[in-house]
């Protein structure tokens, strides 16, 4: 029960973390999205509900809608993903595509810069010297990506209403599809919105169609642009959004880590003029370090990210020897050296947040303290908020006595006398560490305190579930559910909340599937789109 940044899609529309407090509740995953703890302490059996951070926010709006295409998918984190980053500051504009942004402006060299491997910076050298159309690269050393699914996807939610609830209460179904917007990248940004991933995927399809990279192209040659690249970014973290990851790793693959010599702008002298740098976002840099994390290869997703990690450090360390961030001697000004150091300290400290969230899927704790523990030793760094995370991590790992230590630090940290009263975080810090001591009737109290703060937060109203579970309250627990659904269901028809209710009616009585078929109804008039996992659940 926390708060983040989020895996911003580096944010992803809303990636879930959890952290288990060895409490006899069961977690799906353990990550500490942005290092704002996601609150779902691990369970031993399946069939128990999740205490769990929700991600009820909603994402920033832009001052203008249309000026940057998708970075904020990928660097709001809903899940918060617009996580701590954003919430702190870290991130900046110029860490976001904008084909408004004048080419060969100092805003795009900060943003694009990076340090290509040696083989790839070989080959870029030639393809700048060689005479015009004469130059050709080895196939080995092009991206050549394409869509690989074969058929637009289809509605699941209304298949799902349709064989439960049947033909007539599926025909009132109404959903934004592909075809219902504008073709381009506003009318994907209205499905982002709207929340019709699965039709947002299908539209990425078909817009990737015009730079030769749709259906059926995969392995054939084509010319990479910004706008291609933030499609390709924009529909991976939306397969991921989805749970579509084996789909998402298989189109993922060409693309690599990034370093292929057809992703930057020099290979490419007639179009950009000289431009230099990266044509991928760092958004998608980052997402395609953590996809493997999400296939169950968690040990990749680590090794990717050091790697990323060393060369943002390497290019931290040219711009303070007076150099640009590639090593490249070109003078810049003291004013933009210290907006690159700006830029690119915050994404150091991305990287950072994303390896902690793989260190815990892999239960690697002493790995993910230590990070933890460089991240609250930065300067201005947000002490409380990361002390906080640092207690709730303790907790996972059982170290109740060090997570109360953190936690009275994380108080200290904000400055506050002695008798202030309890802020929003301190009482859900508490309500956790009343979870992991088996002190439900306490730990319901402290989520109710929490609740007159943030009477709209979900995430609490979930917990303040399980807690009644766990003292023996069932009856009480399915209502304060039902009760937040009915209150706010755009937000609260979320998925650990969902699975947690489908959960108590089972207990309740062998006559639930009404009740279930009711969500289903509810889902179907407020999302456009919902995980296969839940729907299963409504009508398995």
């Amino acid at each position: 029960m926390s708060e983040i940044n989020k895996p911003s899609l580096s944010q992803y529309f809303g990636a879930e973390e959890n952290i288990n407090l060895d409490n006899g509740i069961n977690d799906t995953s353990n990550k500490i999205k942005d290092i704002q703890l996601n609150d779902e302490p691990n369970a031993v059996d399946k069939q128990e509900p999740e205490v769990c951070r929700l991600f009820s926010e909603s994402l920033p709006q832009p001052k203008d809608p249309t000026a940057a295409f998708f970075d904020l998918i990928g660097n709001s984190h809903t899940t918060g993903s617009n996580g701590l980053i954003s919430d702190l500051g870290i991130t900046s504009n110029e860490d976001v595509y904008s084909p408004r942004v004048a080419v060969g402006s100092e805003a795009d060299r900060r943003r694009d810069a990076w340090i290509p491997s040696e083989k790839t910076r070989q080959c870029l050298i030639a393809s700048a010297t060689a005479p015009p159309g004469t130059y050709t690269v080895d196939r080995d050393m092009l991206t050549m990506p394409g869509v690989l699914l074969e058929e637009d996807l289809g509605d699941s939610v209304g298949d799902a209403v349709s064989m439960c609830l049947g033909e007539a209460e599926a025909a009132q179904r109404r959903v934004l599809n592909a075809a219902d917007v504008t073709q381009d990248e506003r009318g994907l940004r209205e499905l982002v919105q709207a929340g019709a991933f699965r039709s947002a995927i299908n539209l990425t399809a078909r817009l990737l169609t015009i730079y030769g990279q749709g259906r059926g192209r995969s392995g054939f040659q084509s010319k990479h642009s910004p706008h291609s690249l933030q499609l390709w970014f924009t529909r991976i973290a939306l397969l991921v959004k989805t749970k579509a990851f084996n789909v998402a790793q298989a189109e993922a693959e060409p693309f690599g880590t990034l370093d292929k010599p057809d992703l930057y702008y020099q290979f490419y002298p007639e179009m950009y003029k000289g431009r230099l740098g990266s044509i991928a976002s760092f958004s998608f840099r980052l997402l395609l370090g953590e996809l493997p994390m999400h296939c169950g290869k968690a040990k990749d997703s680590l090794t990717r990210l050091f790697n990323i990690l060393a060369t943002v450090r390497q290019m931290i360390g040219n711009l303070k020897r007076g150099v640009c961030e590639d090593g490249n001697p070109m003078e810049i000004t003291e004013s933009d050296r210290a907006d690159s150091l700006r830029l690119w300290n915050g994404r150091e400290v991305r990287v950072m947040h994303s390896i902690v969230n793989c260190a815990l899927s892999l239960k690697h704790y002493d790995l993910a303290t230590d990070i933890l523990g460089q991240l609250i030793d930065r300067e201005g760094a947000p002490r409380a908020t990361l002390l906080s995370a640092l207690g709730r991590l303790h907790l996972q790992m059982g170290h109740v006595a060090s997570a109360e230590q953190c936690f009275s630090e994380a108080r200290e940290a904000q400055g506050f006398p002695q008798n202030a009263p309890l802020g929003f975080r301190e009482l859900v810090d508490r309500g956790l560490l009343a979870v992991a001591q088996n002190s439900f009737d306490d730990a319901y109290v402290s989520f109710q305190q929490a609740s007159a703060l943030e009477p709209s937060n979900i995430m609490i109203l979930n917990n303040m579930g399980v807690c009644l579970l766990y003292g023996g309250h069932l009856k009480e627990a399915i209502a304060v559910l039902e009760s937040a659904i009915s209150s706010n269901p755009v937000h609260a028809l979320h998925e650990s909340l969902l699975l947690n209710l489908c959960t108590l009616y089972d207990m309740e009585s062998s006559r639930g599937r009404m009740k279930k078929w009711a969500l289903l109804r509810q889902i179907s008039r407020y999302q456009a789109d919902a995980p296969t996992s839940i729907l299963e659940k409504l009508y398995g």
